[in-house]
């Protein structure tokens, strides 16, 4: 990294106003498949692609890439929304080729990002879950997945949930430098 004294007197009110977009997702499908041995589930569903968290250290970044955009702003900028989500999860859950596994929920952006609150996407998903007795993984950072507790409980009555929290760190300072 080299010194640009063009940028020396640079400041935070110079920088542009970065505002976060949405855009449809026309899937036709929603359950992915991966083979992985590094992942818990072997199928998953992402109501949205990118994610507003905008954590750097984000393995995710560079699915944007696959959109012919940058894994860098744009993950957290463009983000994708699959509003017929719920609809696509149930069509899929009906299908005779279906057969019950565990589902991961967000294995490429967090289900519960900032949107989920007005959107409910993932609520949906989950009740649809709920409905087929399908079981479920959810990874997130968000203390929005509070929310549906309600959903999550019947599931766990069938033991067929479980959310796993990300926890970054206990030092807030520590955590006001890595995360946004």
């Amino acid at each position: 990294m080299g010194y640009a004294p063009e940028y020396e007197d640079l400041t935070v009110e110079d920088l542009p106003e970065y505002r976060t977009q949405f855009f449809k997702d026309h899937s036709k499908s929603i359950i992915s498949t991966n083979d992985s041995p590094d992942v818990h589930f072997d199928a998953s569903i992402n109501p949205y692609r990118g994610c507003e968290h905008g954590c750097v250290y984000c393995y995710a970044r560079p699915t944007h890439e696959y959109l012919g955009l940058s894994a860098g702003l744009d993950f957290e900028t463009k983000i994708f929304v699959k509003e017929n989500a719920p609809e696509l999860l149930k069509n899929e859950l009906s299908s005779k080729k279906w057969v019950p596994k565990l589902l991961g929920i967000s294995g490429v952006t967090d289900c519960y990002q900032p949107i989920e609150k007005e959107l409910k996407l993932t609520r949906g998903c989950l009740e649809v879950l709920a409905d087929f007795r399908n079981p479920v993984g959810i990874i997130t950072k968000n203390h929005l997945v509070t929310r549906d507790i309600d959903l999550l409980k019947r599931l766990r009555l069938f033991r067929a949930s479980m959310v796993y929290l990300s926890l970054t760190t206990l030092d807030e300072d520590l955590r006001r430098k890595m995360e946004p």
